[in-house]
């Protein structure tokens, strides 16, 4: 046996294992394999061989940089955990602690999350996730009892379409911020300032490898948010027929991030003709009340967020008030179903042209001048 990192070459081994774990795993989706394990530096799958050359076990690394505090570290995100063979998890799970400051678990399984409590990693409660238009989807597995009450809900639980919330803006906000989309990351779209003691910091090109808004099998869109016509900060949507996640964003301000955050949401979904499910994650108290007027309802508990191993140089606070959370980090955003070239023509269809930019600007401008409304 030999532990090798991934490369397009081992594809065929890897998705034997993939298929014989989950036939939905995302390791069996090759444009996805190949870009985020294989075109960067910043993140690697590390895959034990037998003898036979058959792969028996996986784990991904992404290592991204984050701020605490103002000093610099590198997290590393263990991504698609598999093992074939008693013991080779356990030797990958230690290789994965050696690679970086600390070890980040965002989500992830209840099998997962016994691993690291045995290792005595620090979780960290406040991190809440926010829907807007639920669709209270049922799983596989459930009672019919609960199925039966989600097609209730998803049939008398009144939606409103995005362009509808358009009036939920402050007419102050609404005067003074915008947002405006743009195709690449550059440096002037990062903060000079951080009002957020931890925080995901990464220079623009890794966020145009991680987010890069050209990929095939998903939808990645960036807003650059204005204030008076000056850069303040930036939203990353991941965006598909079905739903958008808030997959990252960072800015000088708190408040002004979240009101670029609903803007951002506004202008991606302004031709909607139907309802369509947003996600996003908050730890900040006022971001998340902010969130909560324009529509967005608490979607379960906390959701389980872990750092570790302990003894390394990395303490951190256990207040998540002054975090600045999102929900696309890692693989998180990346677990399927991807786009596929039909899909993503019906994604791209949502776009706003340069030329209609207006009609946007306009359902924004209607507020203006006038109260808020629920």
């Amino acid at each position: 046996m030999r532990m090798v990192e991934y490369t397009p070459e081992l594809f065929d081994a890897l998705q034997r294992m993939a298929k014989s774990i989950d036939p939905q795993c995302s390791l069996v989706h090759r444009p996805f394999v190949d870009y985020y394990y294989a075109s960067s530096d910043w993140c690697r799958l590390f895959t034990i061989l037998a003898d036979d050359g058959s792969a028996i076990a996986s784990i991904g690394v992404e290592k991204m940089p984050f701020e605490y505090d103002s000093k610099k570290i590198i997290v590393g995100f263990g991504s698609n955990f598999h093992s074939l063979r008693s013991g080779m998890g356990s030797y990958l799970f230690l290789y994965w602690q050696k690679c970086c400051s600390a070890g980040l678990v965002y989500g992830g399984s209840e099998e997962a999350h016994k691993i690291i409590r045995r290792q005595n990693w620090s979780f960290f409660t406040g991190v809440r996730s926010y829907m807007l238009n639920k669709p209270y989807l049922p799983y596989p597995g459930q009672a019919k009892w609960r199925v039966a009450a989600k097609w209730v809900l998803r049939h008398t639980r009144r939606k409103k379409r995005i362009p509808e919330c358009a009036s939920r803006i402050p007419a102050n906000v609404a005067a003074k911020l915008s947002v405006r989309e743009e195709q690449n990351f550059t440096r002037d779209l990062l903060p000079s300032r951080s009002p957020f003691r931890f925080r995901f910091a990464p220079p623009p090109d890794y966020l145009n490898w991680r987010y890069n808004t050209s990929l095939p099998f998903v939808r990645y869109r960036l807003f650059r948010i204005l204030e008076n016509e000056k850069t303040v900060g930036y939203v990353i949507l991941n965006d598909s027929p079905e739903r958008i996640l808030v997959a990252q964003c960072d800015g000088k301000d708190a408040d002004t991030l979240a009101y670029g955050v609903l803007l951002s949401i506004l202008q991606a979904g302004h031709e909607d003709t139907k309802p369509r499910t947003v996600s996003l994650v908050s730890s900040h108290p006022r971001m998340q009340k902010i969130y909560e007027r324009f529509g967005f309802k608490r979607n379960g508990p906390d959701r389980p967020f872990a750092l570790g191993p302990p003894g390394r140089n990395v303490q951190v606070h256990p207040d998540t008030s002054n975090w600045l959370v999102n929900l696309d980090w890692g693989d998180n955003g990346l677990l399927g179903p991807f786009l596929g070239p039909v899909f993503r023509k019906a994604a791209e269809k949502l776009q706003v042209p340069p030329s209609d930019s207006l009609a946007f600007e306009d359902s924004v401008s209607r507020v203006r001048g006038q109260g808020q409304r629920a």
